[in-house]
């Protein structure tokens, strides 16, 4: 029998294992016809009809009953027995579908989180939607979507009022705090600023507290605790859970190159800066009461963190400086002073230096046997320090005098560059020094009270002067002096220390290689021909390929330290000659107080190495900038001294 077209049922509906039924055969009805008067048989009627033909099998379907199923045509070959099936076109893929069905959820999470978030709602739902939101923030995707939509001004701009309730100011807190744990920019706005500053505002008020449930209190605190363990902590105090704590450790994360350059005016203008510079002087207030160990770390950590801020903030941009030197009368700048002076007698307790460094009465360096994040804490608050006194100072003769002002600041910075570097790491003592002589370049540039003081000014020699060794040692002073000739001794060594590593760097270009006698094998006479024959196993060419590697890596090492440890000797040499200089600027008294410590008196040699630095910030900086400016300025006097 010839293949019929049939439909394939889905097997849920009609299973392949029952057999089809027969579809129904129809056959063609009979259909009366008139014969021709030849072939027509006379009866009795005069007509007959036509005998039928045979019947004809007409290929039928069956089509199912069922309604809205989806019909699949297939053809049945009894032979092979398969069954072939149409191709369905466009379906997704399958990394589309897991983006569509991540979108669909997140959409879903952040629109039922936003509802419960409004005012409307009870106060407790909305403490139990921020909560929940600020879980789903601990995941790093989460917060990806949350900022590719834009809606992170969207949820504070909705918790805008939480500063007027105690347990929903305290779960936005956290909220911000969970955000600000990226690397990425928080995406804040003006709006969103202000509310993290009001929320730092809040005071711990005990009458208020007892009008909430404590109990409450302490389950949201709780929930905030454990949310807060799932990320980076490192400088939140889980035991002291408060609104105030959580925003001033967000608003500390943030930077001007995180937050934007509209982060230096608005932090300014909403009074963000105030709470940074009462927090400073918080902490320096407690370096001197403090005698554990953790909290003077803490403390240490505390300024050094609000100070980075400061810095950031503050570096071109005058009115944030103008800004801060006239707050509080200054009491930015006052507490720098204490902070660095009580840095520079923790330094000595809390030293790093190793114990082999090279004293004049060839005693040993007193070493703390304490841990050393204490140490660490003390030189990275005393870092911190110089730099916000540095942007304070730099062209702003307010900001020198009034620094130059504060009693001993002017000797402690005196300190930082000739005694204080013992105390540190040996990789530590060149930052410490150039930021030491940048601050003092800055105080004496534009106040002459401040170079007064600076010139009648007694101190010691640097602590590296006494070394034995290579040096002439009619450079070898000891005791107190002026600090001009602690500066001018400081200037030769360095200088001639730069000349001799140049020297023998010139010498090891000059010299050029010598060819080495081949000794891997030797010419050899066999059946009338020269040929060369080796030597040497295979092994001691491997070996000897290695050595040879290994000794130019070793050469290559030598010579970057040998001109690290020559560009570190002419910074050095140019920032103290740079110094000098701005000292004999409107004053011949000084002039003739740094020639009679020059060799000969001639001030060649500080315009030599000065204009040798002038060129090298040429090729490194922008033209044209005020550091530039005043080196220039320096060198044009000294010439026609």
């Amino acid at each position: 029998s010839p293949t019929k077209a049939v439909y394939n049922a889905r097997h849920w509906n009609q299973p392949e294992s029952e057999a089809l039924p027969a579809p129904p055969v129809l056959k063609t009805p009979s259909v009366p016809v008139r014969l021709s008067s030849k072939e027509a048989i006379h009866k009795d009627d005069g007509v007959f009809k036509a005998p039928a033909p045979p019947p004809k099998v007409i290929k039928t379907v069956t089509i199912p009953t069922q309604p809205y199923q989806e019909i699949v045509t297939a053809l049945k070959c009894r032979k092979e027995d398969k069954e072939l099936y149409t191709v369905v076109q466009h379906v997704k893929h399958f990394n589309d579908v897991v983006e569509f069905g991540e979108n669909q959820e997140f959409t879903d999470d952040i629109e039922y989180l936003l509802s419960g978030l409004k005012s409307n709602q009870p106060l407790n739902t909305r403490c139990l939607s921020v909560i929940s939101l600020a879980t789903k923030c601990a995941m790093p995707s989460f917060r990806m979507h949350l900022r590719a939509h834009g809606m992170v001004a969207m949820v504070f701009k909705t918790l805008d009022d939480s500063q007027h309730h105690q347990n929903l100011s305290l779960c936005t807190a956290a909220l911000m705090y969970i955000l600000s744990r990226d690397r990425l920019n928080m995406d804040l706005d003006r709006a969103s600023l202000d509310l993290m500053i009001r929320l730092l505002e809040l005071e711990q008020d005990a009458s208020s507290a007892k009008l909430l449930n404590e109990k409450d209190m302490n389950k949201i605190k709780e929930k905030i605790r454990r949310l807060c363990e799932t990320v980076h902590n490192k400088h939140l105090d889980l035991e002291n859970i408060t609104t105030g704590h959580l925003a001033m450790e967000t608003l500390l994360s943030l930077t001007s190159k995180r937050a934007g350059d509209w982060f230096k005016e608005e932090l300014r203008l909403l009074g963000g800066l105030d709470h940074i510079v009462d927090k400073v002087k918080e902490c320096v207030d407690h370096l001197s009461s403090d005698e554990n160990e953790e909290k003077l770390v803490a403390s240490l950590w505390g300024a050094e963190r609000c100070l980075r801020v400061l810095e950031s903030v503050t570096v071109h941009n005058p009115e944030n400086q103008s800004y801060l030197i006239a707050y509080k009368d200054s009491q930015l700048i006052v507490s720098s002073a204490k902070a660095l002076q009580h840095c520079e007698e923790l330094i000595q307790r809390y030293n790093r230096a190793e114990d082999s460094i090279c004293l004049p009465d060839n005693k040993p360096l007193p070493h703390q046997n304490v841990t050393n994040h204490v140490g660490k804490a003390v030189e990275d608050c005393m870092r911190a320090i110089i730099g916000v006194l540095l942007n304070l100072t730099n062209d702003n003769e307010w900001g020198s005098t009034k620094t130059g002002e504060q009693e001993g600041l002017i000797g402690t910075a005196m300190n930082c560059v000739l005694q204080v570097p013992k105390f540190l790491p040996q990789e530590q003592r060149f930052d410490i020094r150039v930021l030491g002589l940048g601050l003092l370049i800055n105080l004496v540039e534009y106040s002459a009270r401040n170079r007064h003081c600076l010139v009648n000014m007694e101190t010691s020699c640097s602590f590296d002067s006494f070394c034995t060794g290579e040096g002439d040692d009619s450079l070898k002073i000891t005791g107190q002096i002026d600090a001009v000739q602690a500066l001018v001794q400081l200037f030769l060594e360095r200088e001639r220390a730069a000349q001799l590593a140049e020297s023998q760097t010139d010498e090891l270009i000059k010299e050029a290689p010598t060819a080495q006698h081949d000794k891997s094998g030797e010419w050899q006479e066999t059946s009338g021909e020269i040929q060369w024959v080796s030597t040497e196993k295979p092994d001691s060419t491997e070996e000897k390929d290695k050595k040879e590697e290994d000794d130019e890596e070793l050469d290559l090492n030598k010579a970057l330290q040998h001109a690290g440890k020559h560009m570190e000797d002419c910074i050095v040499a140019s920032y103290t000659a740079l110094l000098l200089g701005c000292l004999c600027q409107e004053s011949p008294i000084n002039v003739t107080t740094v020639r009679e410590y020059l060799p000969e008196g001639d001030f060649s040699i500080m315009t030599e190495m000065l204009k040798k630095f002038l060129s090298f910030m040429n090729l490194t900086c922008a033209v044209g900038t005020t550091g530039q400016k005043s080196i220039s300025r320096v060198i044009e006097y000294l010439e026609h001294c």
